[in-house]
């Protein structure tokens, strides 16, 4: 039984060995847990448990031993997994989806992501923190170049050309950038492991998560940048006083 079970003892399940089983009633029937493993919840189950084929066809009299959901191959390293799974693909009839684990994780992810309806509204939240983001710093900075229009018509009848408002804009964008991810990323890995300690799940924050977040961050500042400056690039000098 998996000792990261949501909902379980942790301590209690851990001690369970192959010498001191632990006996429970599963579907009606006494089952006899022999040891423990880290798996973990999902968002599909609370938790995992291995068992032979006869046990599960006890449990489970429904189902069929012809007709597995899964079979797992290990090679002997002599061979790539690539090589055999184009081996089985080219011997099995169609229809039977064959591939690695890692393939298998690819899938699965990309699946509650896409799909499943807690992934979608998790996509649409960043998207959506994004968008209120992008506005928010626009305003920022929309108000700064507002206040500041007679400076700027100074300069700019004084020669200066777009690149070098453009430049003031972007530094105050990175500015914000930065000074809004440091508090965010502290934040963020706070909640993260609120989330994993109340739910279970394996919430990490991982260092290319933080980079990813980091330069969207970075893009999203300096694209509200570029639209707070529309109104000097089109606008005459003498216009701006």
């Amino acid at each position: 039984i998996d000792y990261a079970t949501r909902g379980l003892d942790p301590d209690r399940i851990a001690q369970i060995r192959p010498q001191s089983p632990l006996e429970v009633e599963l579907s009606d029937q006494r089952v006899r847990l022999a040891n423990s493993f880290a798996g973990g919840a999902g968002f599909a189950a609370d938790g995992y448990m291995v068992m032979s084929d006869q046990t599960f066809l006890r449990l489970f009299p429904a189902r069929s031993s012809g007709a597995p959901d899964h079979i797992l191959l290990k090679t002997d390293g002599t061979v790539s997994v690539e090589e055999v799974i184009t081996r089985l693909r080219a011997t099995l009839p169609e229809g039977l989806r064959i591939r690695s684990v890692d393939q298998a994780a690819d899938d699965d992810q990309r699946y509650q992501t896409t799909e499943r309806p807690t992934g979608l509204i998790f996509g649409f939240g960043v998207v959506m923190g994004v968008i209120v983001g992008i506005v928010i710093v626009y305003q920022i900075l929309s108000t700064d170049v507002a206040d500041h229009l007679s400076e700027y018509a100074t300069l700019k009848a004084m020669g200066y050309g777009s690149s070098f408002f453009l430049g003031i804009v972007f530094e105050q964008a990175i500015v914000l950038a930065v000074m809004g991810f440091v508090p965010s990323w502290l934040i963020s890995a706070g909640l993260y492991e609120l989330l994993r300690i109340l739910t279970g799940l394996p919430m990490q924050l991982t260092p290319e998560t933080i980079i990813a977040v980091f330069l969207g961050t970075l893009a999203a500042c300096t694209l509200s940048g570029a639209i707070a400056t529309r109104r000097l690039n089109s606008a005459d000098p003498a216009d701006l006083f």
